[in-house]
């Protein structure tokens, strides 16, 4: 049993080493204790997730000492392959954010009311292909920025807190969901009925549906219902909806990385934004240099449609990519709020 003083270090040396041949047990603990997690969303510059209480040097070859050992002493086939596999994940860990394996990730949002709500992520082990199922800085700003659209956009108000208007059914769709933070917390801080769609590429939707049902239980407390499926937004529209297929609002985190983006996007906008001037488009993006040109199209194109910035301003957050030096990767984002150009 390893105890472990956060003030002073484990060495390599101090944990259970092959050639004492420990348990299973013993083995799954200690490869435990060397996992790394990214970096949360909330750290600060200065601030690293809590990482293993073992100095660094050694653990490398720590880790290929289980993979290259054939742990006969271990009693079954399965123990061997649950410490080679623990093994090669924490070797993945130290290769970077691509090259970890799929994990299990917990955020918590804030709700009009004031509380901490907790949400549990899927994400699958990255590849170039598939980095929409990456939980993104601008997604974690924009869902706890959420909440705040009940204060300032009147239609989205709960009918309790809301004695102007009648109550009503709010529709929501989010595009580009990614692994659904957005949409999720949107669904988990309201207590009216409403619901949310939850759209993505084909290859992304079915971790979107899963990480649905991995928050079931916090769901079913609200009165939203939640839906998943596809939404390409490089196909044509079909016909316009009708005024009740249509969205009261619109939901999109990061949502600008090729320069066809702007004009699909706001394609897919003017066909699914219900033409009430309470309608609402909420964006959250990096200010990526590199994207500047998109984001000044997108800005025009929703000019030329008609929507108007209601409001908007600028945050700062901290991936879970790490710098150069090991430190937190500061995000400077835009966030915007639009509506229909008539109310204004």
């Amino acid at each position: 049993m390893i105890s472990a003083d956060p003030d002073e270090p484990l060495h390599v040396l101090d944990l259970p080493q092959i050639h004492t041949k420990p348990s299973g047990t013993d083995i799954l603990r200690t490869l435990d204790l060397l996992a790394i997690k990214p970096r949360s969303f909330s750290s600060s510059a200065h601030e690293a997730v809590k990482r293993p209480a073992v100095q660094p040097a050694g653990v490398t070859r720590y880790l290929t000492s289980f993979i290259s050992s054939s742990l006969s002493w271990l009693d079954t086939d399965e123990l061997r392959e649950a410490v080679w596999d623990a093994a090669a994940a924490r070797l993945s860990e130290r290769s970077g954010r691509t090259a970890m394996p799929a994990m299990s990730r917990v955020f918590t949002i804030p709700s009009p009311l004031g509380e901490e709500l907790t949400l549990t992520l899927h994400e699958p082990s990255l590849t170039a292909d598939n980095l929409g199922m990456k939980t993104w800085v601008s997604s974690y700003l924009l869902a706890r920025r959420l909440h705040t659209l009940l204060e300032s956009t009147p239609q989205l108000i709960p009918p309790a807190l809301n004695t102007s208007k009648p109550d009503r059914s709010l529709r929501a769709l989010e595009l580009g969901a990614g692994t659904g933070l957005v949409g999720l917390s949107f669904a988990a801080i309201k207590d009216t009925s409403a619901s949310i769609h939850l759209t993505d590429l084909p290859e992304i939707v079915p971790n979107l549906s899963h990480n649905a049902a991995l928050n079931v239980e916090l769901l079913t407390k609200t009165g939203t219902a939640v839906t998943t499926g596809v939404l390409d937004w490089s196909v044509p529209p079909a016909p316009l909806p009708t005024q009740a297929e249509q969205y009261d609002l619109i939901l999109a985190a990061d949502p600008l990385y090729s320069p066809k983006h702007p004009a699909w996007l706001v394609d897919t906008i003017t066909h699914w934004l219900s033409r009430s001037l309470d309608a609402r488009v909420v964006f959250e993006m990096p200010l990526r240099d590199a994207y500047l040109p998109q984001r000044q199209e997108l800005r025009q194109r929703l000019g030329q449609l008609g929507l108007a910035v209601v409001e908007e301003g600028e945050e700062t957050g901290y991936d879970d990519w790490e710098t150069a030096d090991g430190g937190a990767l500061a995000v400077r984002c835009w966030w915007s709020v639009w509506g229909w150009s008539e109310k204004l």
